[in-house]
């Protein structure tokens, strides 16, 4: 009878520890933080003219640094890599004078080989909400995005001007995500973003023969992101002196 009642109170401490423990678990996520994290998905240019017209969605890439300011606010930096392809037989704008070939049988210009290619870097304001496990935002914040288009690898010269297309253009970002933070790894998150930008690409005087308008992508990925402390708190010297009353 003793033996059963020191097992009973043997398991009965256990499970009071475990639940303990499991009740003082909670995400790893809090004002002061930095988090950094990275994320793999899939992007496809919804406008406009040119850089959408018949394109097809490509795996897009992305990198993000960010601090928690507030249990509302946190500030965000990130990095990507987003490019589009297009449907065989779709129409160019202009005939590459570098490919004088690629045109259909009744010579008209065509972009099977073109991509464009879109390198995002962004900062964001992020407002948040925390729900146990789960953390919400949405943000918003200028940019700065390179924008290049190419033709069989080579980037693409405007007829009329001879310049190249490639340059660095303004614009705006936006983004809704969710992350669920793991018990197992309190500081870790796995997420999901939804992501557009405004890129402002309009250059008539360079590029007047096509290419030449807004380009809108929209991005849907996956990421990992890690928590951890930016403010180590100070150390306190032990004098070994009693305590003054």
């Amino acid at each position: 009878m003793i033996w059963r009642l020191r097992c009973v109170s043997i398991a009965l401490a256990a499970l009071l520890t475990t639940a303990s423990v499991c009740l003082a678990a909670e995400p790893g996520y809090a004002p002061t933080k930095g988090g950094i994290g990275g994320g793999l998905g899939y992007s496809r240019f919804l406008a406009a003219e040119d850089y959408s017209a018949d394109s097809h969605g490509r795996p897009s890439f992305s990198g993000a640094f960010r601090y928690v300011f507030n249990k509302r606010v946190r500030g965000q930096v990130s990095i990507g890599f987003l490019w589009s392809g297009y449907r065989v037989g779709s129409t160019a704008p202009f005939l590459d004078p570098q490919f004088p070939e690629d045109t259909t049988l009744t010579g008209t210009p065509i972009k099977d080989n073109y991509l464009t290619l879109l390198t995002p870097v962004s900062a964001q304001l992020q407002l948040t909400q925390q729900r146990g496990w789960w953390l919400y935002h949405l943000g918003a914040g200028p940019g700065v995005y390179r924008v290049w288009v190419e033709n069989h690898r080579k980037v693409v010269q405007d007829p009329a001007t001879h310049v190249r297309h490639r340059g660095a253009y303004w614009g705006f970002s936006g983004e809704l995500g969710a992350e669920r933070f793991l018990h197992g790894l309190t500081t870790t998150s796995i997420e999901g973003v939804v992501g557009t930008s405004y890129v402002f690409a309009r250059r008539n005087d360079q590029f007047p023969s096509g290419w030449n308008s807004v380009v809108v992508p929209v991005d849907v990925r996956v990421c990992v992101n890690y928590y951890f402390d930016m403010v180590r708190p100070k150390k306190t010297i032990d004098s070994g002196l009693p305590p003054k009353p």
